[in-house]
């Protein structure tokens, strides 16, 4: 698989031939350590960049900048551009092929004319695309934006693009200085452009990308915890490139399983519409299950400080809230047992009877989560049906949800109604229909790649003392093991009765 590392930082070390000597200088890294060494060399080589650019004698930065450009652009790297290689380099320790581009050379403010068929042609030829930024007030850079704008505006660009991977990183000045505002913001943009989101892996709990922290010149290099993040994002985006090429090798045959997770609604509308959207798609071969929790009685989460509570088969309910009065555990099979998750909700205008358990169960979904990702590698998208003017963004909120799951992401579909008429209804059909193309898609890749044994994803509690101990306690014990093999050997068996 081709990885497109994309840099949108107009203070980048790295340009026209410096693009392709880093990629040979990463592809020359054996280690991780010798890949820490290599980005901290290269940031103090910026911070030297800058000094000679006049920062030593304290001149105004627009003639510093002037003189930064004057440089060759082949060496050092910028705080995002460190980022970057980071993710770049563990993606090529997957086996991806990798790549990269300086969006600050194809959208410049001179009037030169520039040469964007050259990086829409290696947009194309990419697999994946992971696009590193700084943060600039709680959102990506002008440069980021003009490849979103490109990609919109050109429906032959974005017709070529569709179904491709995307992962993003982010770098700001504070710890929370708008980095995940800035990969939620960017992966809705790309999600709506028809690519395929992912956040970094579950090496590192499955976020949202990577996050860095870096605030003057030559300082990212020393976050330890960010420079993770983006390693996990490039692990990540290359393999699911890899298991969506794989999954062309065998057809799934008989029915796909598509679970519709009905989280709120009012007079049966979302109900109601769900069924009628598998009606006006009319796709043969899926099997649609509406598991209705909006008008259940789901407990608050109480946030345990060991969750699940113990290491299981994944039939077994492990969320410590067993009252008979609580109705998650009843659904605990539904929810595990499918393809694809849809999460469901109608956003009315006038609230009144609203039955939701939105909050509250996705709070709860927490022990599937730290179950190993039970969700892992499912596609999913929100489908909203939307008062005009309800104004609740639940699409949004769903899809920064979901992910943590260890999910991929497709465009999210909003039914606009207006009155008693959908007023968008045939775009949100050829949504659901294209969203079921890619679940078949997803789904054998995935019963492939994990049937041959893949290195079993285990969720890392960090953060949580009790939890690392009784973690530490049940990989003694051997619990674990047990788990992952009855895994694969389930997969392997689904993967015999499906796969052609």
């Amino acid at each position: 698989m081709k990885i497109l590392g994309i840099s949108a930082s107009l203070r980048n070390a790295r340009r026209g031939l410096g693009n392709a000597s880093l990629i040979e200088e990463i592809n020359s890294i054996k280690s991780e350590e010798a890949l820490n060494e290599f980005l901290t060399q290269e940031a103090e080589t910026h911070l030297q960049n800058f000094k000679d650019a006049g920062r030593k004698e304290l001149i105004p930065f627009d003639k510093m900048y002037a003189n930064l450009k004057k440089l060759k652009g082949n060496k050092g790297l910028s705080n995002s551009e460190v980022c970057l290689t980071a993710a770049l380099w563990s993606a090529k320790e997957l086996g991806a092929e990798i790549d990269r581009v300086s969006l600050s050379e194809y959208f410049t403010e001179s009037k030169k004319k520039l040469d964007i068929e050259t990086l829409k042609q290696k947009l194309i030829e990419a697999d994946g695309l992971l696009i590193s930024t700084p943060v600039y007030f709680g959102d990506r850079s002008s440069l980021a934006q003009s490849l979103v704008n490109l990609i919109r505006n050109d429906d032959d660009l974005k017709a070529k693009l569709e179904n491709k991977i995307y992962a993003g990183l982010s770098v700001g000045a504070k710890r929370n200085g708008g980095q995940e505002t800035t990969l939620i913001y960017q992966l809705m943009d790309m999600a709506n452009c028809k690519l395929l989101g992912v956040g970094n892996d579950s090496d590192t709990t499955s976020q949202y990308g990577g996050t860095g922290l870096a605030g003057d010149v030559g300082t990212m290099q020393k976050d330890e915890y960010g420079l993770k993040t983006a390693m996990g994002t490039g692990r990540r985006i290359a393999r699911v490139a890899n298991l969506m090429e794989v999954a062309k090798k065998k057809e799934l045959q008989g029915n796909h399983k598509v679970t519709f997770w009905l989280l709120q609604d009012q007079n049966d509308v979302a109900k109601n519409y769900i069924k009628q959207l598998i009606l006006d798609s009319g796709i043969e071969n899926l099997d649609a299950t509406i598991i209705e929790i909006s008008d259940k009685n789901i407990f608050r989460c109480i946030a345990c400080d060991i969750c699940p509570t113990n290491v299981d088969l994944d039939e077994v309910y492990r969320c410590i809230i067993k009252s008979k009065t609580d109705e998650l555990e009843l659904m605990h099979k539904a929810l595990i047992n499918t393809d694809a998750v849809i999460p469901v909700a109608y956003s009315p205008l006038d609230r009144t009877g609203i039955q939701s358990s939105y909050q509250r169960f996705m709070e709860r979904t927490r022990y599937l989560r730290r179950g190993d990702y039970i969700l892992s590698d499912i596609m999913t998208a929100p489908l909203i049906v939307e008062d005009l003017g309800s104004d609740e963004n639940l699409n949004i909120r769903m899809v920064t949800s979901m992910i943590r799951h260890h999910t991929i992401i497709s465009q999210p579909m909003v039914a606009y109604k207006n009155g008693n008429d959908i007023l968008n209804s045939k775009e949100v059909v050829s949504r659901f229909k294209r969203f079921n193309g890619l679940v078949r898609t997803a789904i054998s890749g995935k019963l492939q790649v994990y049937s041959e044994g893949i290195n079993h994803l285990k969720y890392n509690p960090v953060g949580y003392v009790l939890s690392t101990v009784k973690d530490a306690e049940d990989e003694k014990l051997n619990k674990r093991q047990a788990m992952v093999e009855d895994r694969i050997e389930q997969t392997k068996t689904v993967a015999k009765e499906r796969l052609i």
